[in-house]
């Protein structure tokens, strides 16, 4: 019970103003650690044999979770947004 009040308290001291700069800072930052990460490593996790057989066997069934997880991950990041707002 008592987190749901120290979110309560949270949102009459946070403005709209604070919510977005703090959304913005997180997707600067994101896009910041992406583009300074080094990724080259990720080609070397699987022969190209694997990857071609993974790849093809992606049907619309594995499309319809991948989209499931994105529509629960956005839902809840719209959750959090609107009870600061």
């Amino acid at each position: 019970m008592m987190p749901i009040f120290l979110i309560t308290n949270l949102t009459k001291n946070i403005s709209k103003l604070d919510l977005i700069g703090i959304i913005l800072g997180h997707v600067i930052f994101a896009i910041a650690i992406t583009q300074l990460a080094d990724w080259s490593w990720l080609k070397n996790l699987m022969p190209n044999e694997d990857r071609e057989r993974l790849l093809n066997g992606y049907n619309w069934k594995d499309l319809l979770v991948d989209a499931a997880i994105i529509s629960v991950v956005l839902g809840l990041l719209f959750l959090i947004i609107s009870i600061f707002l």
